[in-house]
């Protein structure tokens, strides 16, 4: 992917309250695309990463990797991004 489109992305990311990281680099062994779609990340709920084909050939996917915003985590059923909701002291029933 082209400079110009790591910069649109990030932009797109960035207004709709995401943290974009440029794709993953092989050193710290992330799992590897086999799919186009969105998957979390197996030790972190909030994060996730995306898996594109951006040649539209069929033949590479790219991953980009992603960090939700403060008090949110991903939701790998809903396949977005959810405002965490905490129980209020005192309301928990044991």
């Amino acid at each position: 992917m082209n400079r110009t489109r790591h910069a649109t992305a990030a932009l797109l990311l960035a207004l709709a309250g995401l943290a974009y990281s440029t794709p993953a680099q092989a050193a710290a062994a992330p799992l590897a695309c086999t799919e186009e779609g969105f998957f979390p990340d197996p030790d972190d709920q909030s994060k996730f990463y995306r898996c594109v084909d951006v040649n539209g050939d069929g033949k590479e996917l790219t991953r980009f990797d992603f960090q939700c915003g403060p008090g949110t985590l991903f939701h790998p059923e809903l396949g977005s991004v959810f405002k965490r909701i905490l129980p209020r002291a005192g309301t928990m029933r044991g």
